[in-house]
Order: C-alpha cells, then structure tokens, then sequence
C-alpha cells in the first residue's frame, strides 16, 4: 500500500512539473528543433530589386508563402545565435521556405488550413518579410477538421 501511494505521488508530482515546464517553455524554439504551426495559407507579392520599395515604381516583384498562424506564437530566443535568431512575441505571419516539389503542389492549398511542420529561423536578408521563417519538412491540410 505504501509502494502504491508513493508510486501515485511520484506520478502527480511529474504531471505537475511538465504541466509547469510547458508554461514556462511555452514559446517555439528555432532550429534544429522541429515545429508544427497551424493556419491558412497565403500568397503575397512583394517588391524586391533594386530598391525593395514599390513594384509600381520598377522593382522586381517577388512572391512569397506566409502562414498566417492561427494563434499568435512567439519564439525563444536562441542563445547560440542571439542576433540570427533574437526572442520573437505575438507573430502572427511565418514566411514558409519550400523546396521545389513542395513549391510544386502549394498552390492546391492556397487560402486553406494547413499545418506545416519544420525550423524557424529568423530574418536576416532583404527577402525575409516576417520576422521568422519556417524551413517547410511538411505542408499538407491538417488530419482534422
């Protein structure tokens, strides 16, 4: 009897410390971690060389993939690469980076609710429109409804 009070004691008192360390831990973390985020998919223009300013006044125009997340998340702040990849609160766009096949077939889920699955990293080019990115593994409509 004694075993078995301890053995459910010792079973609360872990429940209760990952129930704490999910609190805590509640923001994404950025690469090599894998996440999954969920929200629509949507496709923006924007402009891009020489001035990165106005696609009407000449600049090229660039097209890119943004998730636009069901609930704003936030990101930790990576201590290896704090200037790469700083803290991130209340995001509510991730710009989606694809690879050729899944860029092939994103276009039969534009406008739909998705979840894409991979690493965030942050912004640090021209071309980055959001201040952090997911580096897509996975992109499909979600298996519930």
């Amino acid at each position: 009897m004694m075993l078995l009070c301890r053995s459910i004691f010792l079973l609360i008192l872990l429940s209760a410390a990952s129930v704490a360390q999910v609190e805590i831990a509640g923001c994404k973390s950025y690469g090599p971690a894998s996440v999954s985020l969920h929200g629509t998919l949507l496709k923006k223009t924007f402009p891009g060389p020489p001035n990165y300013e106005d696609v009407h006044k000449g600049d090229k125009p660039e097209t890119f993939w943004l998730l636009k997340l069901d609930s704003p998340i936030c990101v930790a702040q990576d201590k290896s690469e704090p200037d790469l990849d700083p803290e991130q609160k209340d995001l509510r766009e991730v710009e989606l980076v694809l690879d050729n096949e899944q860029a092939g077939r994103v276009h039969l889920l534009l406008g739909k609710r998705i979840v894409a699955t991979g690493t965030l990293f942050g912004a640090h080019t021209g071309h980055h429109h959001t201040p952090a990115l997911l580096t897509v593994t996975y992109l499909d409509l979600p298996h519930w409804k």
